[in-house]
C-alpha cells in the first residue's frame, strides 16, 4: 500500500468520522479534537504519575526574598527604611537606585550626572551619553551626628505620579525632599525642599545640602556662566563627534544657584523651596521652560506655586497611565508592584505623550537605550546608552498596546538614520538599507565587533560577513506590528516618519542578501550572526530566516498599502524558497545550518523558540513543542531575563501550563533587586556580578510585560484582525486587565479571569467599525458598540476581532514552502468536541478518535520514511502559479 494512499485514506476517514462542520469554516480552529484528547490524557498522566512519586532534590539557587524592604501595600508605591548600600554599609549603591525620566531628560536618583535625550560624546565604539551634571542634586544632611542618629529616614518611589521623596523626621523638624523630571515641561529637573519645625523643639536646628559643579563633566565643555534674571545659564559642547569629525553638539542649561543651607528656628517655622534646571539643545528652548517653571513658582495668591508646577507634572503622570497600561490583581502584591514599576522605567524612558513644548522637527526621538535615559555615561557600562534592536522587539510591543503614539516615536528614529543605514548596507556591496547592531547619535554602527573589513563586495553576492541581519528584518516586524494595529496612514507617508520609504528599503537589503542556490533554486543567507550570539558568521540562521520571510511578504503587502506600483512579485518568490533549517524525521528547528546539540552546546538564545513568539510563525504545535524540548536544557542558565519570557509564552501556547508557571517566575523573581524593582540583565550574586552586567535593564522588563500580554493574556496581532486565544491571569494574579487596549484606533479595555474574559467597549472608531467573532463552529458576528460589555465564559478557545471595512490589498501570506505536516492542520478537516457529540455520542467519539489517530500514525510514518531530508526537492509554485491558484480558489468559494 503506497504512502500517498494511506494519506488519502487517513483523509477520507476523518471526513466520514467527523462530518462537514457547520456554521462558517472561515472561523479559526482552536485545534484537532484527537490532538486536545491525547494531550490533555498525558497530561493527566503526567500529573498523576508526579504526584505518587516523591519529590526529587534538587540543587536551586536561593531566591531573593520578594518582600525586603518594602513596607507599602500600594501598588503603585514602593516604601522602605533603607537604602541599597555598597559594602561599607553607609555609602548609597546608586547601580540600584530608581531612574526618573520623560523619554527626553532622565536622571538615577542621588547620581551626580543628567542625560539628554540623544546627546553623545565619543568616537566610534567609545560614544556614550554625555554626562550632565545635575546641578541641584543633593541628599540633605543633618549639622549633628545627634540629630542624624536620632532621626528617622523614609524613602518613597511613587509609580503613579512619577517622584521619588525622602522624608526625615528629626528632634527639631519634619524634612521632605523630592525630586522629579517633568513630565510636561520636558526639560526640567526639579528638587522640592520642605521643611516644618515640629512643635516640641525649643531650638530649632540647620539642614544642609552639597552639590555637583557645573564645570564637572568629562564629555562637555562649558563656556563661564552668565547670570540670567537672577538666575544662571550656562552652555557647552561636547569633546568629539560620534562619527569621528569635528564639531561636538550643543547643550544648553539654565539653572537656579543650589540651597546650601535652610534653617528653622524662632518665627520661621517653615520652609519651603524648589529648585529647577532646563536642558536642551536648543537656548531658546530651554529658555522658554525655565521661564515658564519660574512663572508659575512666582504666581501671586492664592496659587501655590511649588505646588501647582508639581500637580502639573502628577496629572500628566495620571493621564499616561489612564490612557493605558497592564494591570494584575490579586493575593500577590509583589507582582503588582513588579507588573506596575516595570512599565513606570520604560514609560520614563519614552517620549512624554503630551508635552507643553514638544521638541523641534530636527530634534527626534533618538531610541530607547537597554537601559533607560537616566543611565549610560559611562564607557564599558549600561551599553552606553546605545539603542538595540531591544527598541524594536522588547520594549516597543510592551507599550503598543496602549501608548501607540511612543511606539511611534521609537520607529521615527530608524527613519532618522535611514542615510547611516544605507551606508551600513553598501558595505556589504547590498543595496538598500541595514540597520547597525550598535548605535547612538547618528545612527552608524558602534559595536568595535560588528564592522566587516575589506572592500565590499559586488552585488551582494559576499554574505553577512559576520552582521546581524536580524536587527533589520525586527524593524521591519515592527513596522508590521504597528500599522497591523493602528493603520496608521501618516506613519505610511508622512516625511518626518517615512513608513513607507522605511519598509521598502529595508526589504530590498533583505532580499538583496538571499543568494539562490543553483542546485534546488532555494536560497541561503550566508555569514550572519543570530540572536544567539555564541554562534557567530553562521549559515540560515532560523530566527533571521523567518524573519526574512515575514519581512518580504509583509512588504509586498505594504506596497499596496502605501499605493505604490512597484513590481515586488520577486520578493513573494524569494520568501517562499527560503531555506528553513529543519529535520523532516525529527520535526524539530535547527538554530543554523550545521547546527548539532552535542556540539553546538551551549546556546545564549534559542532563537528558534522565539518562532513561536515573537515571530508568531505559522507551523504546527508539535514542532513548537520540538522545539521547547530541543533547546530547554541547552540554554545556559547564565542568560538575560528577556531570554525565559519567550519560554514562557512558548509553554503556554502548547499548553504545558507547569513549565509556562515555572518559566514566569525564572523570567523576573532572579533578576529584580529590591527594594526599587530594579531589573539586571544577569543574576548578581554579589559585588563582583556588578562588573557583568547592566541594570534597570528595559528588554527584561518589556520581556516581562509581553509575557503577560501576549503570553497569559493570549493577544496575537495579525495584519487582518486582533486574536485572542486561551486568555488566563498570570500565576499569583486573580484577574489580569488590558485598561484600554488601543485596536484600530477604538478602545478596549480587556479584564481576564480564569473561567470568563470581560470586553468592556471604552469607544469604537467610526473609521474602523469593529466585530468580534468566538472561535466556535456556530459563532455569529457580534458588532461592537461604545459602551457595552460583553462576558465571554470559558473562553479557552479564543476569539478575534477585526473590521469589517473590506481591504483591497491581498495580507501577507506570512510562510515559507514547506512539506506537507508543517503548517497548522487544515480548518476544514478540524471538528470540534460538539461535533463528536452530536453525531456519534461519547463513546463512538472515543473509538473514532482511536481509529483515526491510528491510520494517520501509520502515513506519517510511511511519509517521513520515503521523504529523507538528503533527498528531498520541493519546489514552490511561482508568483504567477500562486496567484492564479488564490483566484482559481476564491471563484470557487464564490459560486458557493
Amino acid at each position: 500500500m503506497s504512502p500517498n494512499f494511506v494519506l488519502f485514506l487517513t483523509v477520507v476517514t476523518l471526513v466520514i468520522v467527523i462530518g462537514v462542520p457547520s456554521g462558517n469554516t472561515g472561523v479559526k480552529a482552536s485545534g484537532s479534537l484527537w490532538r486536545e484528547t491525547i494531550d490533555r490524557f498525558f497530561e493527566s498522566l503526567k500529573v498523576s504519575i508526579g504526584a505518587e512519586q516523591s519529590p526529587k532534590k534538587t540543587s536551586r539557587m536561593k531566591r531573593q526574598s520578594p518582600d525586603i524592604g518594602d513596607e507599602s501595600t500600594n501598588s503603585y508605591e514602593i516604601r522602605t527604611s533603607s537604602l541599597p548600600t555598597l559594602s561599607d554599609g553607609r555609602t548609597v549603591n546608586t547601580r540600584y537606585m530608581p531612574t526618573l525620566g520623560n523619554g527626553y531628560l532622565g536622571t538615577t536618583v542621588y547620581s551626580d550626572s543628567v542625560y539628554l535625550n540623544g546627546l553623545f560624546n565619543g568616537v566610534g565604539s567609545a560614544s556614550h551619553r554625555a554626562r550632565i551634571p545635575a546641578i541641584i542634586s543633593t541628599r540633605i544632611n543633618l549639622t549633628t551626628p545627634d540629630f542624624e542618629r536620632r532621626a528617622t529616614r523614609k524613602f518613597t518611589l511613587n509609580a503613579q505620579d512619577g517622584f521619588y521623596s525622602e522624608f526625615i523626621k528629626c528632634e527639631f523638624a519634619d524634612i521632605e525632599h523630592k525630586i522629579y523630571v517633568h513630565q510636561k515641561f520636558i526639560r526640567l529637573y526639579v528638587v522640592d525642599i520642605f521643611v516644618r519645625m515640629n512643635p516640641a523643639t525649643l531650638g530649632g536646628g540647620t539642614i544642609s545640602m552639597a552639590y555637583p559643579t557645573w564645570n564637572t563633566s568629562e564629555d562637555i565643555v562649558f563656556d563661564a556662566p552668565r547670570q540670567y534674571r537672577g538666575n544662571w545659564q550656562v552652555r557647552g559642547l561636547t569633546r568629539e563627534n560620534e562619527a569621528g569629525g569635528k564639531g561636538g553638539q550643543e547643550v544648553n542649561i539654565f539653572y537656579m544657584l543650589p540651597l546650601r543651607q535652610i534653617s528653622i528656628s524662632g518665627s520661621n517655622r517653615e520652609a519651603n523651596y524648589t529648585m529647577i534646571m532646563s536642558i536642551d539643545r536648543s537656548e531658546a528652548n530651554a529658555r522658554q521652560e525655565f521661564d515658564s517653571a519660574q512663572q508659575i513658582l512666582q504666581a501671586s495668591s492664592p496659587a501655590k506655586g511649588n505646588y501647582d508646577l508639581f500637580m502639573q507634572h502628577v496629572t500628566e503622570w495620571r493621564n499616561t497611565w489612564d490612557r493605558g497600561r497592564v494591570e494584575v490583581e490579586g493575593a500577590d502584591i509583589q507582582l503588582n508592584k513588579i507588573v506596575r514599576f516595570s512599565q513606570f522605567y520604560i514609560l520614563g524612558s519614552l517620549p512624554a505623550e503630551s508635552p507643553a513644548l514638544a521638541p523641534i522637527f530636527s530634534d527626534p526621538f533618538y531610541g530607547c537605550g537597554r537601559t533607560s535615559i537616566g543611565r549610560g555615561g559611562v564607557v564599558g557600562k549600561d551599553y552606553q546608552g546605545h539603542v538595540m534592536w531591544d527598541n524594536e522587539v522588547y520594549i516597543m510591543p510592551a507599550v503598543l498596546p496602549f501608548h501607540p503614539g511612543m511606539a511611534k516615536n521609537q520607529l521615527r528614529y530608524r527613519s532618522a538614520t535611514m542615510t547611516a543605514a544605507a551606508q551600513n548596507a553598501a558595505r556589504l556591496g547590498c543595496p538598500g538599507i541595514h540597520f547597525p547592531w550598535r548605535s547612538g547619535f547618528t545612527g552608524v554602527e558602534l559595536s568595535p565587533d560588528a564592522q566587516p573589513s575589506g572592500p565590499p563586495p559586488a552585488n551582494c553576492t559576499g554574505g553577512a560577513r559576520g552582521s546581524r541581519v536580524f536587527v533589520t528584518a525586527a524593524v521591519l516586524w515592527a513596522i508590521r506590528q504597528y500599522i497591523s494595529l493602528t493603520r496608521d496612514r501618516d506613519f505610511m507617508i508622512n516625511p518626518i516618519y517615512k513608513g513607507c520609504d522605511l519598509s521598502r528599503e529595508a526589504a530590498k537589503f533583505l532580499a538583496a542578501l538571499a543568494q539562490k542556490s543553483p542546485a534546488d533554486s532555494r536560497y541561503d543567507i550566508n555569514g550572519i550572526t543570530g540572536p544567539d550570539e555564541l554562534h557567530p558568521n553562521i549559515s540560515n540562521d532560523i530566527f533571521t530566516m523567518c524573519g526574512v520571510a515575514l519581512g518580504l511578504h509583509w512588504e509586498r503587502y505594504f506596497t499596496c498599502l502605501c499605493q505604490r506600483s512597484e513590481d515586488e512579485r520577486y520578493l513573494y518568490d524569494i520568501a517562499m524558497q527560503l531555506r528553513i533549517p529543519f529535520d523532516y524525521t525529527k520535526r524539530i528547528h535547527y538554530q543554523f545550518k550545521g547546527f548539532d546539540p552535542a556540539i553546538d552546546r551551549p546556546i545564549k538564545q534559542a532563537d528558534a523558540v522565539m518562532l513561536i513568539y515573537p515571530l508568531n510563525w505559522n507551523y504546527s504545535y508539535d514542532i513548537m513543542k520540538n522545539d521547547l524540548d530541543l533547546y530547554e536544557p541547552l540554554n545556559e542558565e547564565e542568560t538575560p531575563a528577556l531570554t525565559w519570557s519567550w519560554y514562557t509564552i512558548g509553554w503556554k501556547w502548547v499548553k504545558e501550563t507547569t513549565k509556562m508557571r515555572s518559566y514566569f517566575l525564572k523570567s523576573y523573581q532572579t533578576y529584580l533587586i529590591q527594594p526599587f524593582k530594579i531589573w539586571t540583565e544577569y543574576k548578581e550574586r554579589s559585588a563582583a556580578d556588578q562588573d557583568i552586567g547592566n541594570v534597570n535593564f528595559l528588554p527584561g522588563m518589556g520581556g516581562f510585560l509581553q509575557s503577560i500580554i501576549y503570553g497569559f493574556a493570549g493577544i496575537r496581532i495579525r495584519p487582518d484582525m486582533l486574536e485572542v486565544n486561551n486568555p488566563m491571569p498570570p500565576p499569583g494574579a486573580d484577574r489580569l486587565l488590558l485598561h484600554r487596549f488601543q485596536y484600530l484606533q477604538s478602545n478596549l479595555t480587556f479584564i481576564i479571569e480564569a473561567q470568563r474574559t470581560t470586553i468592556q467597549v471604552v469607544s469604537v472608531a467610526a473609521l474602523y467599525p469593529l466585530i468580534l467573532r468566538r472561535n466556535q463552529t456556530s459563532a455569529v458576528e457580534e458588532s461592537l458598540k461604545t459602551g457595552e460589555t460583553i462576558v465571554i465564559n470559558n473562553p479557552w478557545d479564543g476569539f478575534f476581532i477585526y473590521t469589517t471595512v473590506a481591504e483591497t490589498c491581498p495580507h501577507p501570506w506570512d510562510f515559507t514552502f514547506m512539506p506537507y505536516g508543517y503548517g497548522p492542520w487544515p480548518e476544514e478537516l478540524v471538528p470540534t468536541p460538539a461535533t463528536y457529540t452530536a453525531q456519534f455520542g461519547p463513546i463512538w467519539a472515543i473509538i473514532a478518535i482511536v481509529i483515526v489517530f491510528s491510520i494517520g500514525a501509520c502515513a506519517v510514518y510511511c511519509v517521513r520514511y520515503r521523504r529523507r531530508q538528503d533527498t528531498l526537492e520541493i519546489k514552490a509554485p511561482t508568483f504567477a502559479e500562486a496567484q492564479r491558484n488564490q483566484e482559481e480558489r476564491n471563484g470557487k468559494s464564490d459560486k458557493k
